[in-house]
């Protein structure tokens, strides 16, 4: 530690400090409450460089003695010389000096980079956070410019987007480590559901992929990212008929509630987990999801749920994948069954017809009393006696083939009785808030690297308000296991140094 480093560092701070106090008492009665805020915030910045400086100070230069030995043997003198590192905190930009441990053309030892926990790049892991957290909402240029707007530092685009991308290196290790939810909180159904929402790539990216357009031009492509979820819901059973009104004419299910002072909830998910991916393949999602089901309930003594929409390979994937778990429910999206139905009430009837919505209603309200061979039956007849149009008969023949597949999971009557959700709307919104609403938009075309990173930054962030928060107390200390070579809980002492 440099005596006199420090006492400059202690004088700087207190000349910060009245320089802090004379704006506030020299100026009061000249400003506004917003004024005086912002100017104490922008001069509170330096007072905390100064600080950070004096820390730094405190410090040292990490020196150790006139030698080290290298993990391989070799012996590294000193250098005579301090090195520098310009560092890039929160309250600011400054140069440190380090003491380096090194021969001519072989890689030096820098003992205070260990000893301090630095990064390897010069922005501090706080300021990594900050970015991070700006990065995984608005597009990465407008969060550089606020950066600048909120700190006074410039930070390039280029560097949000670098921390963006390292950011998720942990975020498997947090999930797997991550406290439970209390259990008052928890439901008594576990709940389980996979779906697809396109990216937007670049064009070179998305000419790796085999769609085309038009004459056959390459033209930018959407990449199908997987996001399923995990959650649990309490049983909540519902009347077949007022569940059909509410799924086809909810208006009128709002009027008649307020008439009659009812509620008809649907089963609300609670504890949810995202996870989104544009690299996993199917069944690893699928196993993601499993072994969060298992962390909750080890001992498999929870009913689980597993919800899809009508992609036969999810479906066998799921069955495959799922039936050791001691009492599964398989069930069919029922908004996929409302939207087959319409298909056909729209060959039968005008489009938006009142005739048309009658008839889904009454179709749908019978599917959810079990009756699904009664409504196929229905749909055959009408087939066979009635004289149709081609294209009619194809669009009824495809209703009745969908109907007939995912009969087996289609008991409907069970489930709304037993009060177990029917719908994906859970996985729905995970679609929107974790893939659409930050992937999508006007000029947004993504690498798949760079797709991939946004999508676990934003997986933690939605499962949890908290979770970016967390991941950035526990990635410092993996950083500091991956840079020193060990993991964190093996290494008794702060280590000789890193490579510099």
């Amino acid at each position: 530690m440099d005596a006199l480093e420090v006492e400059m560092r202690i004088a700087e701070g207190e000349q910060a400090l009245q320089a802090l106090l004379k704006f506030v008492t020299e100026g009061a009665h000249q400003r506004e409450a917003h004024e005086a805020e912002k100017g104490l915030f922008k001069r509170l910045l330096p007072s905390g460089l100064v600080a950070l400086k004096l820390y730094v100070a405190q410090r040292g230069t990490g020196e150790v003695g006139p030698a080290v030995t290298r993990a391989d043997g070799a012996m590294l003198p000193r250098e005579k010389r301090l090195r520098g590192r310009d560092d890039c905190s929160l309250f600011g930009t400054f140069k440190g000096a380090r003491t380096c441990y090194r021969t001519p053309g072989e890689p030096g030892i820098v003992p205070l980079d260990a000893q301090v926990n630095r990064p390897e790049r010069c922005d501090s892991y706080f300021w990594h956070e900050w970015m991070t957290v700006f990065a995984v909402e608005p597009p990465f240029q407008e969060r550089a410019g606020f950066c600048a707007q909120l700190v006074d530092l410039e930070v390039a685009e280029r560097v949000v987007m670098a921390v963006a991308h390292e950011a998720p290196q942990d975020y498997e290790a947090l999930d797997a480590q991550r406290p439970l939810g209390p259990e008052d909180t928890e439901g008594a159904l576990l709940v389980v559901s996979v779906d697809g929402k396109g990216v937007p790539m670049l064009q070179e990216e998305a000419a790796k992929l085999t769609a085309k357009w038009g004459t056959g031009e390459k033209r930018p492509q959407k990449q199908a990212a997987l996001v399923g979820v995990s959650d649990t819901v309490a049983p909540q059973p519902r009347a077949p008929e007022a569940l059909a009104e509410r799924l086809v004419n909810p208006e009128a299910a709002r009027a008649r509630q307020r008439r009659e002072a009812t509620r008809d909830e649907a089963p609300r998910a609670q504890q949810v987990r995202r996870v989104a991916s544009l690299v996993r393949t199917k069944p690893q999602v699928m196993e993601r999801l499993k072994a969060d089901a298992e962390r909750r309930d080890p001992q498999h003594r929870q009913p689980l749920v597993v919800l899809l929409d009508g992609a036969l390979c999810r479906w066998n994937l799921a069955t495959k994948l799922l039936k050791s778990w001691k009492r599964v429910t398989f069930v069919l999206d029922i908004m996929h069954v409302v939207s087959y139905l319409w298909t056909a009430a729209n060959a039968f009837f005008q489009e938006g017809s009142k005739e048309g919505k009658r008839w889904v209603q009454v179709k749908l309200a019978d599917i959810l009393r079990g009756r699904v061979g009664d409504v196929i039956g229905d749909l055959r007849q009408i087939l066979t006696k009635r004289r149709l149009r081609k294209s009619l008969r194809e669009t009824l023949a495809k209703v009745i083939t969908f109907l007939h597949n995912h009969r087996r999971w289609m008991p409907y009557d069970a489930y709304v009785a037993a009060g177990l959700p029917v719908g994906t709307g859970v996985v729905e919104s995970a679609c929107g808030s974790v893939v659409k609403h930050r992937m999508e938009g006007q000029g947004k075309r993504w690498s798949l690297e760079g797709a991939e990173a946004m999508l676990a930054l934003r997986s933690l962030k939605k499962s949890h308000d908290h979770d970016l928060r967390e991941s950035w107390r526990f990635r410092p200390r993996q950083m500091r296991g991956r840079l020193d070579g060990h993991k964190p809980k093996d290494r008794p002492a702060p280590p000789l140094g890193r490579v510099a």
